[in-house]
């Protein structure tokens, strides 16, 4: 049984419902552990002071917003904590909207609200039906460890779902973001075509039971694998860009397929060409393995040495100027170097 993460009161107009907040999902990423590599080691991190590289007690760290130039506002938790949202045990109903209306990119968490205890079954149970009558979504918000959350709750069969919701400002717009976008006009009339009978022909109803995490499957076979001592094999190259000239070719290949028909073989010419690139792909791979191998490798996590490490490392690799660098100056350095290296030896090949 699943422990409730939050407790409190759901209130709309003068209605109060005591409620329970569980979590709706669960992590199953396969977590590691740092160790030293040639050893079962394991790596710690430690605070450190970055000028001095000595080791800070928890009790002597503050908070510290960078002006810039090496200057800082500094805020101690008690500040933080003065101004912090209070312990409420209530989420509040504002506004009840049309769920469709909110875009999907505002949802962040999602979680179950549960009556606590029998004898709220039945308010719990009207403000399910009116919302499921109603098709519309309750808008709220509440206070949890300390932060103030935005969210939407609607009814999913015999629970409410509860969401919490990203603020507006938050939600970057794609136009001012993204390099750049598509022109819509120019949209070919029959490949428009071709795409919508491909979209037709492989629609089918949601089962999410039928999806998986590939890539933590492949995680775990490694792990199977290299216990038991067997060869690793690696993941199959991603397809090719599907070239703007061969996009009807490609579209009727792809509707043949998913409609069950013989596919019209693929042109011997482009049946070169994309043989051409895989192997292309094959052998800029093959380079950046060897120079790995003639470069020698920094730790994956820079951040996890002390500054004097990093200044040894720094020594070690000729960095200019590195007895006046900062910790993080060192660090950005040394990243800097081993990615010259790099390119030093692709340019001499």
């Amino acid at each position: 049984m699943a422990r409730p993460i939050w407790t409190g009161a759901l209130s709309f107009g003068l209605v109060t419902v005591p409620v329970s907040l569980y979590s709706a999902t669960e992590d199953h990423t396969t977590h590691f552990r740092q160790i030293q590599r040639g050893t079962s080691d394991r790596v710690r991190i430690r605070r450190v002071n970055e000028r001095t590289g000595e080791e800070v007690a928890f009790d002597d760290i503050v908070k510290g917003y960078d002006l810039g130039d090496h200057q800082y506002v500094v805020i101690e938790p008690g500040e933080l904590e003065g101004i912090a949202p209070g312990r409420s045990r209530m989420i509040e109903v504002s506004a009840f909207v049309d769920l469709s209306a909110v875009d999907p990119v505002y949802f962040s968490g999602s979680y179950y609200l549960a009556p606590r205890g029998e004898e709220f079954a039945q308010i719990y149970a009207l403000l399910l039906e009116a919302l499921e009558d109603s098709h519309r979504a309750a808008v709220a918000s509440f206070v949890m460890r300390g932060k103030e959350y935005l969210t939407a709750i609607r009814p999913a069969g015999d629970v409410l779902q509860l969401h919490t919701l990203h603020y507006a400002d938050e939600v970057r717009d794609p136009r001012e973001e993204l390099p750049a976008l598509p022109d819509r006009s120019r949209v070919d009339p029959q490949q428009l075509t071709a795409a919508r009978q491909l979209i037709e022909a492989l629609s089918a109803d949601w089962q999410p039971e039928e999806y998986r995490d590939s890539f933590e499957d492949r995680v775990q076979e490694l792990i199977d694998a290299k216990r038991a001592g067997n060869e690793i094999t690696t993941a199959e190259a991603a397809p090719d860009a599907t070239n703007v000239i061969d996009l009807m070719a490609a579209l009727q290949r792809s509707l043949d397929r998913a409609e069950g028909r013989p596919a019209e073989p693929e042109p011997a010419e482009e049946r070169q060409q994309r043989d051409e690139r895989r192997d292309e792909r094959e052998d800029e791979r093959e380079d950046e393995r060897e120079e790995t191998a003639g470069v020698s490798r920094l730790p994956e996590n820079l951040s996890a040495l002390s500054k004097a490490d990093l200044y040894a490392r720094a020594t070690e690799q000729g960095v200019t100027g590195r007895s006046k660098m900062t910790r993080d100056e060192l660090e950005q350095a040394l990243t800097g170097t081993a990615r010259k290296g790099r390119r030093r030896r692709t340019s001499v090949a």
